[in-house]
């Protein structure tokens, strides 16, 4: 788990634990601790007034929101955060060697080089 304050602009990243608590209330004294943006890549824009400021990578937010930053306050959001990490790749590492090469096939058709080396550093491990 990292600080916010620990990436730099143009990073991938992702929120791993809920907010601080804020507001106490009736059933929860400690206060609410918010769980948005869990598990969801953002590209990290910078700090500035007081706020982190990201950018949604979720094709529908998008849409909705334009190009607006989300922006959420410091004093609650500044830790808790991640390099992101693609799920379908965890997958990589268990995949069957004739799967791999499939994966391959089909990275060098959508000329998408990086997972394309990765994949043959993968089959090359199995072998």
């Amino acid at each position: 788990m990292k600080s916010i304050y620990e990436f730099k602009k143009g990073d991938n990243i992702v929120r791993i634990t809920p907010a601080k608590p804020c507001g106490g209330g009736m059933f929860t004294p400690e206060g609410v601790r918010d769980r948005s943006y869990i598990g969801e890549r953002m590209i990290f824009a910078g700090i500035a007034n007081g706020c982190v400021y990201l950018r949604r990578t979720n094709k529908f937010e998008r849409k909705m929101f334009g190009d607006k930053l989300v922006d959420l306050p410091l004093d609650i959001w500044d830790d808790g955060w991640d390099y992101y990490i693609d799920p379908s790749n965890l997958l990589e590492s268990i995949l069957p060697e004739e799967a791999l090469e499939d994966r391959l096939k089909r990275a060098l058709v959508q000329e998408d080089y990086e997972l394309a080396e990765k994949l043959k550093k993968l089959i090359e491990d199995k072998k």
